[in-house]
């Protein structure tokens, strides 16, 4: 007897069964007739590139396997959306789709060729293909990758909130030591300034705003703009940064011109550089290049007659030292400007580059100093003091992912610090260092 034919269902909805089921199944077959089981389905997709982030799977001959995956109805649709020539879709490790065309090979930009699977038994879930495990079997696979690693899973909320206290610890040590390495190769202002640009940029802009922070150096900036009047410091800095970004200019905005005597830029990014798809209009480059060069004219001023580029250090060194949190986050809020209905830095994203990128990096200074000083002893360091003071942050996908797939408590992770440990397992479990 003939199976029925399957429904054509749209892809959103493919999205949530595979979001939902994919890790219930006792496996898959590849078409090649690999085994396939799937211990996580991956983050879902936000911006340009394939459905799901990610995934971890099990396939039979490779063992665990890391990477994306992309949904269709049809397999024919790879080709059909032109994912073979988006170079987004070479992390693809797993192409499924609800009806398979048996002659057709499913082929990367790389050239590459990846798996593909049906999602058939997603949709039919009769009691041969739904898993007899039990529903905490992706926390337990997750788990078990984990304990590999020295992190073994807690017993009660108590072990969690140690757990993710030391996880916290060792993704911000983690931070620290990337910025004591940058240190031995630059100025502390260029290695700060780089680190917030490139937070700047969410995960879609990382990059180019990391590019950016090299073509517009913050010693030739701070001798634009040092001695030009406050309202003028900041105008001149998104002009520059605007120009060097290579993206088109607001309507009606006037480009920077030639840069002065002694300020030495490198040549303009390409727009093509830049992710704007799917972006929100708050997180689009150039609003966040004008929130950087407010930012920036806060801490630039001319000392003794020049222009002294080491005064956003030390001015941000000394609110971690003095103040409360809420001093830095104030600090790196820049409120909406006239005509503007969203701030340029919002309070949640100051927590953020409070926590991922100024506290590290004065770490890594204070850590460095004592180690210089034989006598010093055993000195807090009062960004890491600052770091555990810290309340919870905004959440995000990455966190609410982790917290589902680790089976943690409610409400466990409630600092900044416990939040970043489970970006720091979450790291563990895909592999990163």
């Amino acid at each position: 007897m003939e199976s029925p034919p399957l429904p054509d269902l749209p892809e959103r909805l493919l999205a949530r069964l595979w979001q939902q089921q994919a890790a219930r199944q006792r496996e898959f077959r590849t078409d090649a007739g690999r085994r396939v089981r799937v211990l996580y389905p991956g983050r879902p997709g936000t911006a340009a590139g394939p459905d799901f982030r990610d995934a971890l799977l099990e396939v039979e001959g490779l063992g665990l396997v890391r990477g994306d995956v992309e949904l269709h109805r049809r397999q024919n649709d790879w080709y059909a959306h032109g994912h073979d020539d988006d170079p987004n879709y070479n992390g693809v490790v797993l192409h499924a789709a609800l009806q398979l065309s048996p002659d057709t090979a499913t082929r990367l930009p790389n050239g590459k060729p990846a798996p593909t699977i049906s999602l058939a038994a997603l949709v039919n879930q009769d009691e041969e293909t739904a898993a007899d495990a039990p529903a905490d079997a992706a926390a337990a696979a997750a788990w078990d990758i984990l304990e590999r690693q020295g992190w073994p899973r807690p017993a009660d909320v108590a072990e969690w909130g140690k757990l993710l206290d030391a996880a916290g610890d060792a993704r911000f040590q983690q931070k620290s030591g990337l910025f004591r390495a940058l240190l031995l190769e630059q100025s502390p202002a260029q290695t700060l300034y780089a680190g917030l640009l490139e937070a700047l940029g969410y995960r879609a802009n990382r990059q180019p705003f990391l590019k950016l922070a090299y073509a517009a150096p913050y010693a030739a900036l701070a001798r634009e703009a040092a001695f030009a009047s406050p309202e003028e410091k900041a105008v001149i800095l998104e002009r520059r940064l605007l120009r060097l970004s290579g993206l088109p200019l607001p309507a009606g905005q006037p480009a920077a011109g030639r840069a002065p005597a002694g300020c030495r830029y490198g040549p303009p990014l390409a727009a093509a550089e830049w992710h704007c798809f799917r972006v929100r209009p708050v997180n689009h480059p150039r609003h966040r290049i004008a929130g950087a060069a407010r930012l920036l004219a806060r801490f630039i001023e001319p000392s003794d007659g020049y222009a002294d580029s080491s005064d956003l250090v030390d001015r941000l060194t000394d609110l971690v030292a003095a103040g409360p949190p809420a001093k830095l986050t104030a600090a790196l809020t820049i409120a909406a400007g006239p005509g503007e209905k969203t701030a340029a830095i919002g309070p949640a994203r100051a927590r953020d580059l409070a926590v991922n990128v100024v506290l590290p990096f004065i770490h890594a200074r204070f850590t460095d100093a004592t180690a210089a000083e034989p006598d010093s002893g055993v000195i807090p360091s009062p960004a890491l003091s600052h770091y555990h003071a810290l309340g919870q942050l905004q959440d995000n996908e990455v966190i609410r992912e982790t917290a589902a797939r680790l089976a943690a408590p409610d409400k466990v992770a409630n600092t900044a610090r416990r939040q970043q440990g489970l970006l720091h397992l979450h790291r563990r479990l895909s592999g990163g260092g």
